[in-house]
């Protein structure tokens, strides 16, 4: 019975290994990069919004939500503009 899951689990692994690297390399996945990445800047620009919070900085008058580097980068992502629009190259 044992032997059996030794000669199995690693065909299953091989198996899904392969088909993921076949989407990664037609581009299937970059839809999900690019959401990945959007989840990541968001994080990212809410880290400094709180960071600028700590510091004492107010929104809306020392500040903007659209000025932090992170939602910036974010938006990029979104409209697919300059180096951000394939984040796949940006991930290796």
């Amino acid at each position: 019975m044992v032997n059996n899951y030794l000669f199995v689990i690693p065909i299953i692994v091989a198996i899904i290994a392969v088909a993921l690297g076949v989407t990664y390399q037609t581009g299937a996945l970059n839809p999900i990069f690019e959401k990945i990445g959007v989840y990541y800047f968001k994080a990212e620009a809410k880290a400094e919004e709180k960071k600028m919070e700590a510091q004492g900085l107010k929104e809306g008058e020392d500040f903007l939500k659209g000025e932090i580097n992170g939602n910036q980068k974010a938006s990029m992502l979104n409209e697919n503009l300059g180096d951000m629009g394939n984040i796949r190259k940006g991930l290796l």
